[in-house]
């Protein structure tokens, strides 16, 4: 007994030993004394674990040594992930599609003894996977019933076999042996979106969001990081736990494609998306050298450049593709890269899955060959013209066949083209409806704000007013007339119409004018159908969207002056003049003349900040037609001048 003891504690020193020699780097020495004590105790598998892993650290030539060590101490230890895991770093190592088999097959034994070891799970979702590959780790975790891991990696896998239902089924028993978490809850989000049961992955993912500043997993981000703009990731690595939620309230409602309604369907249109690109475009040889190695990346930048110039050179190449220009394009520009591995690596995506989950199915798909180095483009048809990109085999490495990654553009247009596919993103959701509709804008009170008016038709509107630079919101409204508040400024408007589901959208800045007291200035003319003077709010209210007045009514005016003298008895003077200019064609002008109606008015009253103006047109005094309305206001002791701007009607 005390032989067997002494004996003990001899083997456990010499484990220390070999461990301290190891740390230390004394390769020489950790390997001498781990053979040793593998020739004395051939049947421990700790033994060969310490030989392999002296092994794995030898210079050049000792990885597969060390698998084969490995490889015995998992045989000797069946119930040890250790060994396992030393065999998944053997095949991190090795790279290319030997290294990722070692891997797989190690995490899928490892899956089967425990479901939570080391980082087993985020390398195994890097891996390449088929649906046998899936229901291999499913049924390896399967093993654990009752763990509210091995549930949660369940469910995903059943993400990714396509099985909503199972995976929503499997979120709620991890639900209900760990309490609700941000990732199950996106995971019950996505098998509703999967499975068109839009509603609960709205409430699924509201859920998610509203927890977000008590989550520490970046499970949110997770899932969106690859449709971010640059300026979102600045913002995204700034933010603080505290303001999680905010950041992706924020996200989101930028992307809101139709803001009539109380959901944002581009959140369920890029579930969908993402279960689009993970069938069709996920990396088939994700441990290929060029994803793992910025030094592969960039020799293979280098190959690009030289072929350029080497096709400039030949003459193949238009003219206006000088060699200077072609070299001022770096592929790595394009082809960006966070740490060791390259941004397919980390989405486990080619060029294709992450454009397609930024802007959808293209509308031309080039299938044959594109540019000179690419395999094939994708052209999207967007309101400043086509954006085109090119794709290519990974140079070197796999070719056409291959992953693809996006091809170095051959120009500055090309460049400009690339880099906006890249940075934006965009919904595929329909906007076929033409709404008419105006805006007008008014001095805020007295706060020196901006109020801007609009109002559209056919259907419901809502509007919103942001920020250029960080789309930071402003105002929102929504219903008839809409009311937007802002400083004056640049603004970036969204604006949604909704007639039965049918939807228009606009998408485009917007200035809101600077009005004071202290000069002379004149807010938007309105014209409401009416016999009566009233107040701003019902005169917006009466005008109609459409701009078009029935000729047998009168029409009221409303406008507002800012900034008009104050004379000695504290009173203002002033004269007004409106026009209605007929608009007619350049024929129409030409034959008959085209001489304006207009009503001239010289006003005086007591002097106040805002000065509203109001006429009533009787019917009959313009006649039927197209007119272009202006109204000028001329301030009688200084002789300034100021004018609306032009409001184009029809009275017929």
């Amino acid at each position: 007994m005390l032989l067997g003891f002494l004996l003990l504690l001899q083997h456990d020193s010499s484990y220390t030993r070999i461990e301290t020699l190891l740390a230390a780097r004394d390769l020489t020495a950790a390997r001498g004394a781990a053979e040793r004590l593998v020739a004395v105790r051939p049947r421990d598998a700790r033994a060969h674990l310490l030989l392999g892993q002296v092994w794995y650290a030898w210079p050049v030539i000792g990885r597969y040594t060390a698998l084969a060590e490995f490889r015995t101490a998992a045989r000797l230890a069946p119930d040890d992930p250790a060994p396992l895991y030393w065999q998944v770093r053997v095949g991190q190592h090795l790279g290319s599609d030997e290294g990722e088999v070692l891997i797989r097959e190690a995490i899928l034994r490892i899956f089967a003894l425990t479901p939570d070891y080391e980082d087993c799970w985020a390398l195994f979702q890097g891996l390449y996977h088929n649906p046998d590959i899936w229901r291999r780790a499913d049924r390896a975790l399967a093993r654990h019933p009752d763990d509210p891991v091995a549930l949660e990696r369940r469910a995903r896998i059943a993400i990714a076999l396509e099985l909503p239902d199972q995976a929503d089924s499997l979120a709620v028993r991890a639900m209900g042996r760990r309490g609700p978490t941000v990732p199950l809850f996106l995971l019950r989000a996505e098998a509703a979106f999967d499975a068109a049961r839009d509603g609960a992955g709205y409430a699924w993912y509201d859920s998610a969001v509203a927890h977000a500043d008590a989550d520490s997993t970046g499970a949110l981000w997770d899932q969106v990081w690859m449709i971010a703009s640059p300026a979102e990731l600045d913002r995204q690595d700034s933010t603080v736990p505290g303001q999680r939620k905010a950041f992706f309230e924020w996200f989101w409602a930028r992307r809101d494609p139709n803001l009539v309604t109380p959901q944002n369907e581009r959140i369920a249109e890029h579930y969908r998306r993402m279960a689009e690109v993970r069938r069709m475009f996920h990396l088939l040889h994700p441990y290929v050298t060029w994803h793992r190695s910025p030094s592969a990346r960039a020799l293979a930048a280098s190959y690009d450049r030289d072929g350029f110039l080497a096709v400039a050179e030949s003459g193949t190449v238009l003219d206006q593709y000088s060699p200077a220009r072609l070299l001022m394009t770096d592929v790595r520009d394009f082809n960006d890269t966070i740490g060791r591995a390259s941004v397919y690596a980390l989405a486990n995506l080619s060029a294709r899955g992450l454009v397609w989950l930024r802007h959808g199915r293209p509308d031309y798909w080039d299938r044959e060959q594109g540019s000179f180095f690419a395999t094939h483009e994708w052209t999207y048809y967007s309101a400043d013209g086509p954006l085109t990109i090119g794709f290519d085999g990974i140079p070197g490495a796999l070719g056409a066949h291959g992953d693809h990654i996006v091809a170095p553009p051959l120009n500055r247009h090309q460049a400009r083209q690339v880099r906006t596919l890249l940075t934006t993103d965009g919904t595929s959701l329909p906007a076929t409806l033409v709404a008419r509709g105006w805006s007008a804008y008014f001095l805020e009170g007295g706060s020196g704000n901006t109020d801007l008016y609009v109002k559209a038709a056919p259907g419901t509107a809502a509007a919103v007013l942001r920020d250029t630079v960080v789309e930071a919101e402003f105002a929102r409204d929504r219903g008839g007339l809409l009311r937007l508040t802002a400083p004056p400024g640049v603004y970036r408007l969204a604006l949604d119409v909704d007639s039965e589901g049918v939807v228009g959208r606009v998408r485009e800045p917007v200035r809101l004018p600077v009005y004071s007291w202290a000069y002379l200035g004149v807010s938007s003319l309105v014209l409401a159908t009416g016999d009566s003077l009233s107040d701003r709010e019902a005169a917006l209210a009466g005008m109609p969207a459409d701009l078009t007045y029935p000729a047998g009514r009168a029409v009221a005016t409303y406008a507002e002056l800012y900034g008009l003298s104050r004379d000695s008895d504290g009173r203002a003077r002033y004269r007004v003049r409106y026009s209605f200019a007929p608009l007619r064609s350049l024929a129409a002008r030409l034959a008959r003349g085209a001489s304006p109606v207009v009503f001239e008015f010289d006003r005086e009253s007591e002097w106040r900040g805002t000065m509203p103006e109001r006429l009533v047109i009787e019917p009959g005094r313009v006649p039927p037609g197209r007119y272009r309305v202006t109204l000028s206001v001329t301030d009688l002791p200084t002789n300034v001048k100021s004018a609306t701007v032009a409001l184009d009607i029809t009275i017929r």
